[in-house]
């Protein structure tokens, strides 16, 4: 008798496959804002910095925003 190895018909399947919802997780659009805030305050950072007319403290900031970007993208 022709039928499923298991005895009974096939039931249909409810849940979507693995990549149904496409690449757009919510972690990633979080984490995403996320490092775009960050660079935003780093330019922002930057730019009182030298209309304040500290200098060094621009560069240690631009510093630090180049490190934590280096570090996050390698």
């Amino acid at each position: 008798m022709l039928g499923s190895p298991k005895g009974r018909l096939d039931q249909s399947r409810t849940e979507l496959p693995r990549a149904a919802g496409g690449s757009i997780n919510g972690t990633r659009v979080v984490m995403g804002i996320l490092l775009v805030l960050i660079a935003l305050a780093v330019i922002t950072g930057v730019a009182v910095a030298m209309t304040s007319g500290q200098p060094t403290v621009a560069f240690v900031i631009g510093l630090v925003g180049l490190a934590f970007f280096s570090r996050a993208f390698c």
